[in-house]
C-alpha cells in the first residue's frame, strides 16, 4: 500500500500521490481563476490572495471537523502528517475565510466567487484523485458475479493483501461531478448573469450532489451519525443555511431603495461688474440769449416846432 502511494523516494523522504495531486489540484484552480479574473478585468490579485487565505482556513475547518467526527485525534490535530480530512468542512471554512477578505477589501462578494467557483471546481476535481492512492472515498466491496474494472471499481486496503477485494470507485463519481460544476460555472459566466447568480446555482447543485454521494459511500468510515445520515451530511445542511443566508443577504441588499442624491443647489454665480462708462462728451451747453431790452421810443415834437415846419 504505502509502495502504491509513493510517488517519489529519496531515503528519509517521500513525496506521496495523494500530496502530489492535492497540490496540482491547487494549482488548477489559481491558473483557472487568474485566467477568468483577468479576462473579467477584476482585482489582479485576487486568485493569490484568495488562495492564501483558503488553504489554511480549509485546513484548519476539514482538520476541526474530522475531528468532531472522531476521524482524527483531537491530540493530533495539528499533526498533518497523519492522514484525516473532512471536505466539507475545509469548504466551509474556506468560503467563510474567502467572504471576510471580500469585506475587508471591499469587493462585491457574487463577483468574487462567481470568479473562483470555476477553478475551485476544476481543482476539486483533480484533487478527488488523492482518494485514489489513499484508497479512500470508495463504496460497498464489489460483490462476486460483478464486473471488477476501473471506474466501476479500484483498489481496498484488503486488496494490497489479498489481491481480490475492491469496491465501487465513488471518488470517481465524485470527480465527474467536480468536473461538470466547473464547465457549468464557466459557461453560467458567459451568460452575464446576476453577480453572483452562476456561484449560487452551482454550489446549491454541488450540495445536493455530495448528500447523495454520502450514501454511496462506504458507511464504516464515514462516522454515521443517526440513523442513515453521516457527518459530513450535516456539515452539507450546515453549508447549505450559510448559503440560503447569503442569497437571503443579497437579495434584501438588492432590494433596498438606495437614497435619491439630493441635487446639489448650485451657488449663484456672483453678477459680473458692469463696466465704467467713459462720461460722454457732452456738447457745451449754448448761453441763454439775453432777453431784448426795447429801444427808447423817439420824443414826439413839440407844438411849437410843429407850428413853425407849418408856417
Amino acid at each position: 500500500m504505502d509502495s502504491f502511494n509513493t510517488a517519489l523516494n529519496c531515503g528519509t523522504f517521500l513525496l506521496p500521490w495523494n500530496a502530489v495531486m492535492l497540490a496540482l489540484g491547487i494549482l488548477v484552480a489559481v491558473v483557472v481563476s487568474e485566467w477568468i479574473i483577468k479576462k473579467r478585468g477584476m482585482y489582479k490579485d485576487l486568485a493569490l490572495d484568495a488562495c492564501i487565505i483558503g488553504i489554511p482556513c480549509g485546513i484548519v475547518g476539514g482538520r476541526l471537523f474530522a475531528a468532531i467526527s472522531g476521524k482524527v485525534a483531537f491530540s493530533s490535530i495539528v499533526d498533518l502528517s497523519q492522514t484525516g480530512m473532512n471536505l466539507p468542512g475545509a469548504l466551509l471554512f474556506a468560503a467563510v475565510g474567502v467572504l471576510i477578505y471580500t469585506r475587508i477589501k471591499k469587493l462585491d462578494r457574487g463577483e468574487v466567487f462567481d470568479a473562483l467557483l470555476p477553478g475551485a471546481f476544476f481543482g476539486l476535481a483533480v484533487g478527488r484523485w488523492s482518494d485514489f492512492f489513499l484508497c479512500d472515498g470508495l463504496g460497498p466491496v464489489v460483490g462476486d458475479g460483478v464486473p471488477k474494472f476501473f471506474p466501476l471499481a479500484t483498489f481496498t486496503h484488503a486488496y494490497f493483501a489479498d489481491h481480490e477485494t475492491v469496491a465501487y470507485a465513488v471518488f470517481f463519481l465524485d470527480f465527474l461531478v467536480c468536473l461538470a460544476l466547473g464547465a457549468a460555472a464557466l459557461l453560467m459566466l458567459k451568460k452575464k448573469l446576476q453577480a453572483g447568480k452562476a456561484a449560487r446555482v452551482t454550489m446549491l447543485l454541488y450540495i445536493v450532489a455530495e448528500f447523495i454521494l454520502e450514501w454511496l459511500r462506504d458507511g464504516e468510515a464515514r462516522q454515521i451519525v443517526f440513523g442513515e445520515i453521516r457527518f459530513n451530511q450535516l456539515v452539507l445542511i450546515g453549508m447549505l443555511f450559510v448559503l440560503i443566508g447569503v442569497t437571503l443577504f443579497a437579495k434584501s441588499a438588492r432590494k433596498a431603495p438606495e437614497p435619491e442624491p439630493v441635487p446639489e443647489t448650485p451657488e449663484p454665480e456672483p453678477e459680473p461688474e458692469a463696466p465704467e462708462l467713459e462720461p460722454e462728451a457732452t456738447e457745451p451747453e449754448q448761453p441763454e440769449q439775453e432777453p431784448e431790452v426795447p429801444k427808447p421810443s423817439e420824443p414826439e415834437p413839440k407844438a411849437e416846432e410843429a407850428s413853425e415846419t407849418e408856417a
